[in-house]
């Protein structure tokens, strides 16, 4: 090696430390085989990247930190704290490892944050990550409350996390058991983040807009059922069909009283239009059996979601058959309350009252037929954008046909188009039918509201 350039050698080292089993030591190593390749070492930024607390933490562990910090110049670092006691020991009062000693390791490392690549901090107890955010203030943070067992459904208390500290080198964040406050965070150029939460028994409410974890070529061949017991309210919003349909079959959520559905993709891209009948005919279709092999049910009914007991539903940007909605409406029994946002008029005209077999003959001659209507229990119903005329009959044919009480709130929004005039033969027929009419007026009728004024 010693006919070797001094670049070729050092180019080596550099790969020899690439490799994540390497012990980040090896730099210290092959600073004092001689004085060449001290020299090397010394000048060679790339060889001090890599920064490792491993329990026990000691005195040589935080001096090779601040030698690494010092000798990797300007290049990111990667960074292992992992202060886990390999006995597994919970006991937050006489662990061996208290909240000090990482705020001492926290305070040479909060400096850096500019330069972080890559950061994992592996702890028994949360006391150690609840100084996180702040170990760079003046004052010292008291310990935490001591006595208390560390148990997974208290990891509840949102962090700010980094303080809102700029950190805009690190591209990868996974969070074990943290709440954060995303509120505080400083968080920008990130392009992996993953969760692990525990499963939160007295979760009463979940929105999911987009996208979600990434499955496999077989996604539901191995995943076992999201149980969400206390869960009443679920959004639900999905830019790819086929995947949101995928994500949802995998919810069970016994006690579902509240359900959105929205197409994100249509607000993000209103040309391209997507159908939603394969979510749509999943919600009326699925049964256990067809779904992912469940490890356990733990009592619950049947149905992963009973959209039997739901109550309130709000769909938004969905487009399908009236067929596709009339089956899925008769999901329903118990709906008291619909919102329809930009979604076809299928929706409405699968509401309407129908004859369910053909008229027979009654004794005294009279023609007689019965007459079905889905959503029975249905009695606030709010549309936008609807054509008119479609939701009046709606709401005459269900005020008379006495198997099903008369909507009570019925209102129309004009979101994206104008209000009719109060003269129009559609105001005036929104109006008698007790039909709530919302929305800005038309250029004529508010020039005219203002000529009067």
């Amino acid at each position: 090696m010693d006919c070797m350039p001094n670049e070729i050698i050092s180019h080596i080292f550099h790969l020899i430390l690439l490799d994540p089993e390497q012990n980040p030591s090896f730099s210290f190593c092959i600073s004092q085989v001689c004085a060449r390749w001290r020299e090397l070492a010394l000048t060679t930024p790339n060889l001090w990247t890599r920064i490792a607390y491993t329990y026990p933490i000691t005195d040589a562990q935080h001096m090779c930190a601040d030698f690494a910090i010092q000798r990797s110049g300007s290049q990111p670092l990667s960074i292992l704290v992992d202060c886990r006691d390999p006995e597994w020991d919970w006991d937050e009062e006489n662990h061996s490892f208290q909240w000090s000693g990482m705020q001492d390791i926290l305070n040479r490392l909060i400096p850096e944050a500019k330069r972080w690549k890559a950061l994992d901090i592996l702890t028994d107890y949360m006391a150690s990550h609840l100084l996180f955010p702040s170990p760079h203030q003046n004052h010292r943070r008291p310990p935490p409350p001591r006595g208390q067992t560390f148990e997974p459904v208290a990891l509840n208390e949102h962090i700010p996390l980094f303080g809102g500290s700029p950190i805009p080198k690190l591209r990868q964040l996974c969070l074990t058991g943290v709440h954060i406050d995303w509120t505080k965070s400083s968080l920008r150029n990130l392009t992996c983040l993953e969760f692990k939460y525990p499963r939160h028994g007295r979760l009463e409410e979940l929105t999911i807009l987009g996208w979600g974890p990434q499955f496999g070529a077989d996604p539901l061949s191995s995943v076992t059922a999201i149980t969400i017991p206390s869960l009443t309210k679920l959004s639900f919003g999905f830019v790819d069909v086929e995947y949101g349909t995928q994500l949802l079959s995998l919810f069970q959520v016994p006690s579902l009283r509240e359900l959105c559905l929205e197409d994100v993709a249509a607000t993000i891209s209103p040309l391209d239009g997507q159908p939603s009948d394969p979510l749509l005919e999943w919600l009326f279709t699925s049964q256990p059996a067809a779904r992912a092999s469940f490890s356990s049910t733990d009592g619950l009914p049947i149905n992963p979601i009973p959209l039997q007991a739901v109550r309130v539903l709000e769909l938004r940007n969905l487009h399908s058959r009236q067929e596709v909605f009339a089956s899925l409406f008769k999901c329903f029994p118990n709906l008291i309350r619909l919102s329809c946002m930009d979604v076809s008029d299928e929706a409405l005209l699968a509401l309407t009252p129908y004859a369910i077999d053909y008229p027979a003959q009654l004794p005294n001659k009279r023609m007689s037929s019965r007459i079905g209507c889905l959503c029975p229990a249905l009695e606030e119903l709010y549309c936008q954008d609807s054509d008119p005329a479609v939701l009046m009959e709606l709401v005459a044919e269900r005020a008379i046909i006495g198997s099903v009480p008369p909507l009570r709130d019925v209102t129309l929004e004009y979101a994206r188009t104008s209000r009719p005039h109060p003269d129009s033969h559609d105001y005036d027929g929104l109006v008698k039918t007790g039909i709530r009419i919302l929305g800005s007026a038309s250029g004529s009728e508010a020039f005219r509201l203002r000529v009067i004024g």
